[in-house]
């Protein structure tokens, strides 16, 4: 496996998943492309953090067996608060151990932004897992993009954007369901 020092060592320090992009992940892969191994340069490109290719290079098929087994969770958690079928939902994959407890922290989160964050936070931690003992090489680069794709996800949140969303949401489907919209208070 080749070491990639210097475009290691010259991409700026991620942090945290509460920090803004310090970088744009077209300026990553730019950067990447000139300095990196043409075949590691097409593997990173396919280092996502909702890869479709069963066969996602590296960590990222890790990672991808601990998103699967995570949604298949809060599926069967949303689906049970909503009495709904969980197997319309359920994509083939094995259970991963931890996600059960992960999924149920979000449901209990206060709101879905708060939800979303604390997800985040853990796909960040998982991430880290994965790398472990990875400083310099293509797997430190394919978490190194796909930390930042959380970052730039997160920078695109507006909460007054998300809330008339939301509210704009409720509305139509309680309207759909023939049910009075509420008026007054924080309903709608």
């Amino acid at each position: 496996m080749a070491a990639y020092y210097y475009v290691s060592a010259s991409l700026p320090m991620l942090t945290d998943p509460d920090q803004k992009p310090p970088i744009s992940s077209e300026e990553m892969l730019d950067v990447c492309r000139r300095l990196i191994a043409e075949g590691d340069y097409s593997g990173l490109l396919e280092s996502t953090l909702n890869p479709d290719d069963p066969a996602a290079p590296g960590i990222c098929g890790s990672y991808r067996a601990w998103e699967r087994s995570l949604r298949n969770d809060l599926v069967l958690l949303r689906a049970a608060e909503q009495d709904l079928n969980p197997e319309d939902y359920i994509r083939t994959s094995e259970p991963v151990s931890g996600t059960s407890d992960v999924a149920a922290e979000s449901m209990a989160k206060d709101s879905p932004l708060e939800a979303e964050l604390y997800l985040d936070g853990c796909r960040w931690s998982i991430i880290d897992e994965l790398t472990v003992g990875h400083y310099f090489d293509i797997e430190f680069l394919r978490s190194y993009r796909m930390k930042l794709q959380i970052l730039e996800r997160r920078a695109m949140f507006e909460e007054e954007r998300g809330f008339a969303a939301y509210h704009d949401l409720y509305a139509r489907v309680l309207s759909a369901s023939g049910t009075e919209i509420p008026t007054g208070g924080n309903n709608v």
